[in-house]
């Protein structure tokens, strides 16, 4: 599928920043140009979205490791100061949006959604080619997840999401993805079996 709009915002972008291949410490690699970066987090746009990624996670950036936060230290005491009131920290409504995408790709949405998609169309092609194009060509995956967006930041915190992508990054958070979708392609297997089994009148 053609994604215009995506393209006009990613020539756009990147007049903003630089190219970098940034090296993640569970082996992946992504690169973009960088919108931001401090000693916490780089803000990079990749192919259009804009991508958050955290210190504890990042190897290198180009080679290079990620600068340390460089804490002066007083040559004297400071004088004690009265504690100041708790103050309720708000989110950052654009960090984290870029937190929800990028944990939809992390746990494989997108990926999924797209293959169900190719999927569902070759088989409406074989009767229908035509409604099978005028979907492909009006049906954009990007547009879905933008609306889906909503739901995750209803359910879960800035804090939540940074644990997940971690968790979904790693080596058995993969691994238990594709055990899950693997067991439920064979669990519709086994409950078509049962039904077999307790309705056989049923079984022509």
């Amino acid at each position: 599928m053609k994604r215009i709009g995506i393209l006009m915002c990613f020539v756009f972008l990147s007049s903003l920043g630089f190219a970098a291949i940034i090296t993640l410490k569970d082996g992946r690699s992504v690169s973009g140009n960088i919108l931001q970066k401090d000693a916490e987090r780089v803000k990079i746009d990749a192919d259009g979205m804009t991508m958050t990624y955290y210190a504890d996670e990042i190897k290198d950036i180009d080679g290079q490791p990620l600068a340390p936060v460089q804490v002066a230290q007083p040559s004297t005491p400071a004088a004690p100061r009265a504690a100041a009131p708790a103050v309720l920290t708000q989110e950052d409504p654009a960090e984290k949006r870029a937190l929800i995408l990028k944990f939809i790709d992390v746990f494989g949405t997108r990926k999924n959604m797209q293959h169900n998609l190719d999927g569902m169309l070759a088989i409406l092609a074989q009767k229908r080619p035509q409604d099978a194009q005028r979907i492909r060509d009006r049906f954009k995956i990007d547009e879905v997840i933008q609306r889906l967006v909503p739901l995750y930041d209803k359910r879960f915190t800035s804090k939540d999401l940074k644990a997940y992508i971690a968790f979904y990054s790693s080596a058995q958070g993969q691994k238990l993805i594709s055990g899950i979708g693997d067991i439920m392609k064979e669990s519709i297997a086994v409950s078509a079996e049962y039904l077999k089994e307790k309705f056989p009148e049923m079984v022509k």
